[in-house]
């Protein structure tokens, strides 16, 4: 089965590539196509980084988070491709783009479902503040098996813009952190008994 998910995976990076681009920002300040583990992600037991795929491993009922540790930001253009497993019987799955992140217990979460939904929300100190947007149904997103979607979140000063696909979804006002903040992944599995896989194959960040 993972060798499945990992041809699939990079098939993407040849049939998506334009999409991963979508950061429109002149300077581009983190771009990693998840060839190797040099790109400043936390190590886990959960996560595997190699041949063009990050995989967050998800136990049942279980959502995985991974703020990058070398790079920090104020204002930015942030972008990632997630792909759906290939098997056509999956439990609902999230994948995430996290941003204002302070730290690995706090941050915001843009996320899709691979039932077509997304949903925007807080996290601090460890736990959901609440949600900004919750299952919001967007034909933008990409339902299909081995589907992969473009998640963006343009951060300029307190101003929020996400996007799927190119499409916007949402506009929000919000308090940005003092200083420079972290971006990330998430990945979630709300079925309560089987494992399961969510993969990225690229991420982008510009200014």
């Amino acid at each position: 089965m993972r060798i499945a998910v990992l041809s699939l995976a990079l098939a993407s990076l040849l049939t998506t590539g334009a999409q991963a681009l979508a950061c429109d920002g002149s300077e581009i300040i983190f771009e990693d196509k998840f060839e190797d583990e040099a790109g400043g992600w936390s190590h886990k037991d959960t996560v595997e980084v190699k041949d063009g795929s990050f995989i967050f491993k998800l136990p049942a009922d279980d959502m995985q988070s991974n703020l990058n540790v070398t790079f920090t930001v104020e204002d930015a253009d942030i972008c990632t491709e997630a792909v759906w497993p290939q098997s056509g019987d999956q439990p609902v799955l999230g994948a995430g783009l996290l941003f204002w992140g302070e730290d690995n217990r706090t941050y915001y979460q843009f996320g899709i479902l691979n039932n077509g939904r997304f949903w925007i929300a807080r996290k601090r100190d460890g736990a959901w503040l609440g949600t900004i947007a919750a299952n919001i149904d967007s034909p933008a997103i990409k339902t299909s098996p081995g589907a992969s979607n473009t998640l963006r979140v343009n951060a300029q000063g307190d101003t929020l813009a996400f996007y799927v696909n190119g499409t916007k979804v949402r506009e929000l006002r919000g308090q940005a952190p003092t200083g420079g903040w972290r971006f990330g992944i998430s990945g979630d599995n709300f079925d309560k008994q089987k494992e399961a896989t969510v993969l990225f194959t690229n991420m982008k960040v510009t200014d």
